[in-house]
């Protein structure tokens, strides 16, 4: 065996001890627990992480038995010393986090949520005859569980996940929203890939995931997350995850069948092929894919064909998007709500217009710098759209102050004055500086 290997098998040894030592009651201060760390080992004398073989060890020892591996992160975590996912780092814990394993401690022995000062003081004295035991994890409505978790961060609700087994069960079933930001801000570019990793081992039955601006998740580790979800999930926010492929959006739609709501938005390695693979997901209502400017007429062709029950989309800054892929989201989803097609320069009025004659229950419209839309398009808004509540002309040089007019005068819901929140947008467009709302109170400048 390498010496490397044989570092590594002592390491466990040591930690398996550590971990038995700490269930058992013999250490139960911060004070002996940092002096056996100390012994234990060594190189971590004076310093405040532990030996990279170790954390390599916890982190392989993680995937296949979190209740043996993580017992002694978590437990050391409980007694005052912080352990994250990543690296087992010893750091003295705030006082409010301390209060907040207190409480949870108690609600689990005594049934009562939450304590009275009086009532602490005088339990504490009292002996518990009748310890919660493992068997009684089921027990926990899930009510309870997550007012015990509203109390926690997503960090410390993971930890808790992997620290018992019947705690992980219990919020398997009761956890159903989860956000992973805190994670994607880590310099580690791999540390979010292990915690969606871990998460989809903790949590089966998560509806909501959200992963913004998470810049380093990649492909695998959204399938292992997808995979373990699989129809509970039903809406992901992966915007900002520059990393992702269309094998990763492909491998979410072929595991996710019931997703309602994605936000792929700055996903600039995405192509056709990601919107193509969404249309398995026939239930979805909301996309937002602004920035995807790989995405063209043929993946939004496409993605329509398969989801026509869209009620929001979001085509910001697809500059290859034209008016035959405006012809068939007309065609396919007559019940969009919402609409923006921000920097979509290649838009015509033959677009705009078949999605004004088809989809009349619009409510929001944004044609942000469609600099080749005109007044053709505009009458026909007027004439079919009067449920706008929203409209954004900002940038769209050729129309005139008439034809943005007679949109307002058929839209109740669009406002120019200061009575009400400014829903009419033309900044950059000087010609459209005379348009008002039927309030004729105050122009738009």
């Amino acid at each position: 065996m390498s010496s490397f290997g044989a570092d590594i098998e002592e390491s466990l040894e040591h930690a398996l001890m550590l971990r038995d030592r700490l269930k058992n009651g013999s250490v139960d201060d911060t004070k002996q627990a940092r002096s056996l760390c100390s012994k234990v080992y060594p190189e971590a004398a004076g310093s405040d992480g532990l030996p990279a073989a170790v954390d390599q060890l916890l982190g392989e020892c993680s995937a296949c038995n979190l209740h043996t591996a993580i017992a002694l992160v978590s437990k050391m975590r409980a007694l005052g010393i912080r352990a994250s996912s990543n690296q087992l780092v010893m750091q003295p814990t705030v006082a409010l986090e301390r209060r907040k394993q207190q409480q949870c401690r108690q609600q689990i022995a005594f049934g009562s949520w939450p304590l009275s000062k009086a009532e602490q003081h005088k339990r504490e004295h009292v002996a518990v005859k009748r310890p919660m035991s493992d068997d009684g994890w089921g027990c926990l409505t899930p009510d309870l569980v997550l007012k015990v978790a509203e109390l926690l961060d997503d960090r410390d609700i993971l930890v808790m996940g992997c620290s018992c087994a019947g705690w992980r069960d219990v919020l398997s079933r009761s956890i159903g929203r989860m956000c992973f930001t805190w994670a994607g801000h880590s310099s580690h570019p791999d540390y979010v890939n292990g915690v969606v990793r871990g998460a989809a081992l903790l949590f089966r039955q998560l509806e909501s995931v959200s992963l913004r601006r998470a810049t380093h998740l990649n492909d695998s580790a959204l399938a292992c997350l997808a995979k373990s979800c699989g129809p509970h999930l039903k809406e992901v926010d992966l915007s900002g995850c520059q990393c992702l492929t269309d094998a990763g959006i492909a491998s979410l739609a072929r595991y996710c069948p019931n997703l309602r709501a994605i936000d792929v938005s700055s996903g600039y390695g995405l192509t056709d092929r990601a919107f193509s693979a969404l249309a398995a997901c026939r239930e979805l209502r909301t996309v937002n894919a602004c920035g995807c400017d790989r995405l063209s007429d043929k993946g939004l062709c496409a993605l329509v064909h398969g989801t026509r029950k869209l009620r929001e989309l979001n085509l910001g800054w697809c500059e290859r998007v034209t008016e035959i892929g405006l012809q068939a989201v007309a065609h396919c989803c007559p019940g969009l709500e919402m609409l923006d097609l921000c920097g979509c320069n290649q838009v015509r009025d033959v677009g705009l217009i078949a999605l004004a004659e088809t989809c009349t229950g619009l409510t929001s419209l944004g044609l942000h710098c469609c600099r080749r839309l005109t007044d053709a398009s505009m009458a026909v808004v007027a004439a079919n759209l009067h449920k706008l509540t929203s409209l954004n002309v900002s940038g769209c040089l050729p129309m005139s102050c008439s034809a943005v007019q007679a949109v307002v005068d058929a839209n109740p819901g669009l406002h120019t004055c200061r009575s009400f929140q400014r829903t009419v947008i033309i900044g950059g467009c000087l010609s459209l500086l005379g348009v008002r709302c039927k309030c004729k109170r105050h122009t738009l400048w």
